[in-house]
């Protein structure tokens, strides 16, 4: 079998079975829909078909109403799988295949991305990425693994491509994953400021990658019409009011002591919930960066290692409040905190943690060590330094969001001994993590490359 037939053939399968594993999770027999959480089954899969059939019809008024502020991609996708399929499986059923289809192709664009690195590091990656358990359940989130797919393969352009025609093809899939869902279009922003204060890339090239994704919004239909434009404003001044809100949340919510509470959540326990799968890639990075950082064995993977710090600050950055008031009004005359950030939100992580772990796990014994700066190591190893209590929780202890939940509603205005325990808590383990990342920093990222000793007389 020669080298390109093999290509194809071991990514072929491992599409195969990536999608085996997530249809047979999901749709038929459905082993997970019983247990594992899932949210907006049935909303999306009507948005998405409302999006065919005004399409179909021609109804302008009807294509610029459906759920105005939030892209339409993902849903015209999940909406063509619905129209096409619905009545062979059910229409539910039909348009969860546009997510979990995302999910099983995203294996491919990781594989391409390391496989001139390594062919192994490329299998890896992709294994992770196909065998994942959190991915797996997160695969049915529907604009999330859908803009996951684009954003990956935008990211295999910039790294790997030459030219301007590559970078327009950047670009163009990362304008896609934008119209999929807003916090996509967060990503390249981030992205080509990195890249730009590495020097990896012009000031002119990484302007390009950044302006198109948001040049692409006026594809939204809902910007088309006064009325369609109001109520998307109106959704998101009421979701998502708040820059910044890993930092200012706590103090909009009148809760200040939870601001450790919110760091650690946006970096990464926020995925801890019930009915939720473990994430066992960022778990993974996390021990063999530890070994390697020991052993001085871990160099820097320098544009990987930007695409992962790019996504997880992407993630921290979102305009969404962990705690409001909006959906739980008041009980008995006082206000409650309720949650609306979910755990599906980290998916888009879960893929490039999978590129950075199989490229780290057939990384050669390299003693070289070169400087690297914080910028680029820090939300990386903050993230992966928290991954094994995510993974502690969601197994055994998934009241860890309701329980802070539950404190912060009993100390709200007040500083309780609850809300003094909780804060220690947080607080420590803040600390832990930064400490441990500034330690894997010094000892894997800070050193100075090694000269060989002259040899002996």
């Amino acid at each position: 079998m020669t080298g390109n037939r093999k290509q194809t053939f071991l990514l072929t399968l491992l599409v195969a079975v990536a999608f085996t594993i997530r249809f047979t999770f999901w749709i038929n027999p459905g082993f997970g829909a019983p247990h594992a959480t899932i949210y907006d089954v049935e909303l999306y899969t009507s948005f998405g078909i409302q999006y065919i059939e005004s399409i179909a019809s021609l109804n302008f008024t009807a294509f610029t109403s459906i759920n105005p502020g939030v892209p339409p991609l993902g849903m015209i996708l999940t909406g063509t799988a619905a129209s096409l399929l619905g009545s062979h499986i059910g229409h539910v059923q039909a348009g969860l295949l546009a997510p979990i289809t995302a999910s099983s192709l995203t294996v491919v664009p990781i594989y391409l991305l390391l496989k001139k690195r390594s062919q192994k590091a490329a299998l890896i990656a992709a294994t992770a990425q196909a065998l994942d358990p959190f991915l797996i359940q997160y695969s049915a989130a529907y604009l999330d693994s859908i803009g996951a797919l684009f954003t990956v393969i935008t990211v295999y352009l910039i790294i790997t491509g030459r030219g301007r025609r590559d970078l327009a093809a950047a670009a163009a899939f990362a304008s896609l994953a934008a119209l999929t869902k807003f916090n996509f279009l967060i990503f390249p922003l981030i992205f080509a400021a990195l890249l730009l204060l590495q020097r990896q890339v012009s000031a002119k090239e990484a302007a390009a990658y950044a302006i198109t994704p948001v040049a692409s919004m006026v594809l939204n239909p809902w910007l088309w019409t006064p009325k369609s434009l109001q109520s998307s404003i109106e959704l998101n001044t009421t979701l998502n009011n708040l820059p910044l809100s890993a930092l200012l949340g706590p103090f909009a919510i009148g809760v200040p002591q939870s601001l450790p509470w919110y760091v650690l959540t946006y970096l990464g326990l926020g995925a801890v919930f019930w009915n939720t799968l473990p994430q066992i890639t960022q778990f993974v990075f996390f021990t063999l960066s530890i070994w390697k950082a020991l052993n001085r064995k871990l160099a820097p993977l320098c544009k990987e290692l930007t695409a992962v710090s790019a996504m997880v600050v992407t993630i921290f950055v979102l305009p969404r409040n962990y705690w409001t008031y909006v959906w739980a009004g008041s009980i008995r005359g006082e206000d409650v905190l309720f949650k609306q950030f979910y755990p599906y939100y980290f998916y888009p992580v879960g893929p490039f943690f999978a590129i950075l772990t199989g490229a780290l796990l057939a990384q050669q014994n390299d003693r070289t060590v070169t400087t690297c700066s914080r910028l680029i190591t820090y939300p990386v190893l903050l993230a992966s330094v928290l991954s094994p209590f995510a993974l502690v929780m969601n197994l055994a202890f998934p009241y860890w969001d309701f329980l802070f939940t539950l404190i912060y509603n009993l100390s709200l205005g007040r500083w309780v001994v609850e809300g003094l325990v909780a804060t220690s808590v947080t607080t420590a383990m803040l600390v832990f993590a930064v400490m441990f990342s500034e330690l894997i920093h010094r000892r894997a990222f800070c050193g100075r490359r090694r000269t060989p000793h002259p040899p002996r007389s």
